[in-house]
């Protein structure tokens, strides 16, 4: 580019061209600094005054060219390198196609992991200074973590010396909304006023809760979920201020949520404080509640726990009979909800690092065979004066560009992953919205693609440019045979696929027993054609024991007599489900020491519901419908129960009352004894118990309404809705489900883990197929000169079949060692997720060994076949 001229030719034609140069430049950056153009004349003129400032400049100058000079060579030079790369690849499309997809498919399955990794455990809560929340829990001996109670808790704020902060929430509740459209029921959680201050959360619309609004007398306030703001309401912005009957109690709308609240996830939240003075929020009852912390900056978790476990201990102290045992803990409320699913995300990304292993290992094969194939080629340009670190170069970008293009195939391959894996909705995955390809991971696609492409690209270039140029211009007119030392290291690698593939199909396989396993585990009750849906009283409306009962009963006759249906109940839990769990005293057996009392689950139940559900009476009589409100208080208990706690002896006629000695609560007569239903969910090894009582003498104003009937479940639930509308048109039939579908929620977490586990595995499976293939078809194809030979000397067919395929097994057998070993390391990580299998099972180690010792020897076969029909004649003249 010609410079414009800044000096008049009749003051600067006896400068030298040297100096008008420079003298230009800094008269440029002056000017650049905002001096007008004759005083940058001026100071220039006066600095090169200098001398050694004059050289000082050209010497920089010059040093500058010269970077940009190095830089534009470098620059050239890689050019020049890529384009040769692609020419090079497409002069071999079929080596080009196979090398980009095995790449694409490694990096693919491991961007794809990747995001659900980031979005589930690594991206940050969308809270103020989120690594200081925890979440809080009270415990007792016989179950770890139970809901808090509310008096507890407003101790542990006036006492807890870890904390800024304590708020509290619950978990939900169901709600009859009334006065804006069609009733609905709606999930509800309560909150106290102090909680979204906490989190640093701002409104989205209005106001949130306040500690005003937890205070008695307080006008009732409610506070609306994005989501529910926008289906229910249409995002109208004047929903603030309306008013919300919620159980027929009127609730002004203080404000919307923003959209990335993540606590909770129901539709609104109302303030714990107004129900405070309920006997649901006793010291002694724990109905739900979760305390939510923000620690102190500098307090770990250790001095936490320290911290809340005096407190706890001066609360027992304080109140002997209803805190008596009861201890407290807590985890990062990052944890919530994705303390189960985080050891498979690590097994999944553990397992997907060695299909990546795998695919680079494949990769590096098919690069030493191409390399074997381009010896003369490197020859004559090192015989030309190309030297060593210049064919490294080369063979690096190669490596390089193909990670690349993989890397380009396999994040579309995973963005198709993460859509495939949203559009199935895997209960078993939390925070699902937040799974998606971002920035973050177009970063890691980058980075892995990089190292993957030097992982797979630098032994193969090493070993491509150690060979001698003489040496190898001599033996390319009959064939370069490759080097022992280039045979060893693609056998090497093929052992190491073979290993890792052996790795993957084990977990795979112990993972698919373990849920078979779990799968065939009896529910103790017959799920096939059970179908359920709540109904919620609102208080106002059936304010009396008597209503509500007459309510449920009549709802029930109803349903009862229409066609299709075999049998109906009502109960407040679903069978394998149990939110319901409290502590009994036993008459005549020695209390248990305070804290330590049993935990049983409970459900109130219609006379119906055990003939309905499939459970078996085993001993005594079942529920009748004159166990009711003014006759002795009866129960049935489960199988689990009765061995628990009377061992042989028969416990029908026994009594028990729920609660610890000090409760008040009625002595509850046995009557009867049921089978076991796994409420626990289907892994728990050992049952805890359940208690039936009779809905008639415990009423509530929330049940399941459950039916068996062959019927499609849509016919039967809109005969629901039209017998429940019949009684009250402003009840709606919620949660609509079958037992099928709440039993399989229950395996989708291990599900999840087969499944996926199982597609990585099967692709390795087919990754150290082709290695073998191709370390056996190249070891045919250098020794075809041997081989015709042996034939041409009385070799049989068969013996060369044998030498072919037993060098195969031989590699096949040093690989399921090795990969017998790492499983075997590996099997303590992956025994957490099993049930009914250990990590040693000998069906699944030998089901993997067979497996990949048939896929070896067709994999074997073919080159062999080839190797026995070389024509020896042919063979020798090439």
């Amino acid at each position: 580019m010609t410079r414009a001229p800044i000096f008049r030719p009749d003051l600067d034609a006896e400068v030298s061209e040297e100096f008008r140069f420079h003298l230009e430049a800094e008269i440029e950056e002056l000017m650049a600094g905002g001096m007008t153009s004759e005083a940058a004349r001026v100071e220039a003129l006066r600095r090169f005054g200098d001398v050694s400032y004059f050289q000082t400049r050209c010497r920089r100058s010059d040093e500058r060219r010269s970077a940009r000079e190095r830089g534009r060579e470098v620059l050239d030079a890689l050019r020049q390198d890529i384009r040769y790369t692609f020419r090079s690849l497409l002069r071999q499309p079929a080596f080009a196609l196979i090398a980009i997809l095995t790449l694409g498919l490694g990096i693919g399955a491991n961007t794809a992991i990747f995001s659900v990794v980031n979005g589930v455990l690594l991206s940050p809560l969308p809270y103020r200074e989120p690594e200081r929340l925890v979440l809080l829990w009270e415990s007792v001996t016989d179950l770890p973590q139970i809901s808090v109670s509310y008096p507890d808790y407003l101790d542990w704020r006036q006492r807890a010396k870890s904390f800024e902060g304590i708020a509290v929430y619950d978990e939900g509740d169901s709600y009859t909304l009334t006065g804006a459209g069609d009733p609905e029921t709606v999930q509800g959680h309560l909150a106290s006023g102090n909680l979204f201050s906490l989190l640093g959360i701002r409104p989205a619309l209005g106001r949130l809760l306040s500690p005003a609004d937890d205070s008695p007398g307080a006008a009732p306030a409610t506070v609306l979920s994005d989501g529910f703001w926008h289906r229910r309401f249409g995002a109208d912005s004047g929903i603030v201020g309306r008013t919300l009957l919620l159980n027929g109690a009127p609730y002004t709308v203080a404000g919307v949520l923003p959209p990335d609240m993540r606590l909770g996830g129901g539709d609104l939240w109302l303030p714990v404080g107004l129900f405070a003075s309920s006997p649901r929020y006793a010291r002694s009852e724990h109905t739900g509640l979760l305390g939510v912390g923000r620690l102190k900056p500098g307090v770990t978790l250790e001095q936490m726990r320290l911290d809340l476990a005096e407190v706890s201990r001066q609360i027992s102290t304080e109140h002997p009979t209803e805190a008596a045992g009861i201890g407290a803990d807590g985890m990062p409320l990052s944890d919530l909800g994705t303390r189960r699913i985080r050891p498979v995300l690590v097994m999944l990304g553990a397992a997907v690092g060695l299909v990546l292993l795998l695919a680079c290992a494949n990769v590096a094969n098919l690069l030493l065979g191409r390399a074997a194939a381009r010896q003369k080629e490197f020859a004559l340009r090192v015989a030309i004066g190309a030297g060593r670190g210049r064919l490294l170069r080369q063979l690096l970008t190669e490596s390089v560009v193909l990670a690349l293009v993989g890397g380009m195939l396999g994040l579309a391959l995973a963005w198709s992953g993460v859509k495939l894996l949203l559009s199935l909705q895997p209960g078993s995955v939390p925070r699902l919205s937040e799974i998606h390809i971002d920035g973050t991971t177009l970063l890691f696609a980058l980075g892995i693609s990089l190292l993957t492409g030097l992982l797979f690209g630098v032994v193969p270039a090493l070993q491509s440019t150690r060979s001698e140029p003489l040496a190898a211009l001599r033996e390319s007119g009959r064939g370069a045979t490759g080097g022992v030392g280039r045979l060893r290291l693609r056998a090497g690698l093929t052992v190491t696929e073979v290993a890792l593939a052996l790795m993957l199909l084990v977990g795979a396989g112990l993972l698919l027993r373990s849920f078979l396993k779990l799968a065939g585990v009896e529910t103790g009750v017959d799920p096939e054609g059970i179908i359920a849906g709540t109904v919620l009283l609102p208080e106002r409306s059936y304010p009396d024991t008597a209503q509500r009962l007459a309510f449920f009963e009549g709802l029930v006759a109803r349903v009862r007599a229409q066609p299709g249906i075999a049998d109906a109940a009502f109960s407040t839990d679903l069978p394998t489900s149990s939110g319901w769990q409290f502590g009994v005293t036993f008459e005549g057996l020695p209390p248990p020491a305070p804290g330590a009392a049993p935990l049983f689950h409970g459900v109130a139940v219609s006379p119906e519901y055990f003939a309905t559900v499939g459970l078996p009476l085993i001993g005594g009589r079942a529920l009748q419908p004159s166990d009711r409100s003014g006759q002795p208080p009866v129960v049935l208990v489960s199988e689990a129960l009765a061995n628990r706690s009377y061992g042989e002896a028969d416990p029908v006629g026994r009594r028990f009352k729920l609660g610890g000695p000090e409760s008040d609560q009625p002595w509850l007569t046995i009557v009867g004894v049921v089978g076991e239903v796994k409420n626990d969910g289907l892994s728990a090894l050992e049952a805890r118990g359940t208690v039936y009582l009779p809905f008639a003498q415990w009423v509530g104003s929330e049940a399941w309404l459950i039916v068996r009937s062959d019927a499609p479940v849509t016919s039967v639930a809109g005969m629901l809705r039209r017998e429940l509308a019949g009684m009250d048109r402003a009840l709606p039939l919620s949660n609509v489900t079958t037992l099928v579908q709440q039993i399989e929620k229950s395996v989708a977490q291990p599900r999840f883990s087969m499944l996926m586990l199982t597609i990585f595995a099967a692709l390795a499976l087919v990754l150290a197929a082709v290695g073998l293939y191709g370390v056996i078809s190249y070891s045919v194809t250098q020794r075809t000169r041997e081989i015709g030979v042996r034939i041409a000397l009385g070799a049989r067919r068969g013996n060369v079949i044998g030498s072919v395929v037993g060098r195969a097994m031989a590699l096949t057998g040093l690989g399921i060692v090795l990969g017998t070993l790492g499983s075997l390391a590996a099997g303590r990580v992956l025994s957490g997720l099993l049930y009914g299998v250990t990590a040693t099972d000998p069906l699944v180690f030998g089901g993997v060994v067979l497996l990949l010792g048939v896929v070896a020897l067709v994999a074997a076969g073919i080159p062999a076949l080839r190797a026995s029909r070389i024509d020896p004649v042919t063979s020798m003249r090439e």
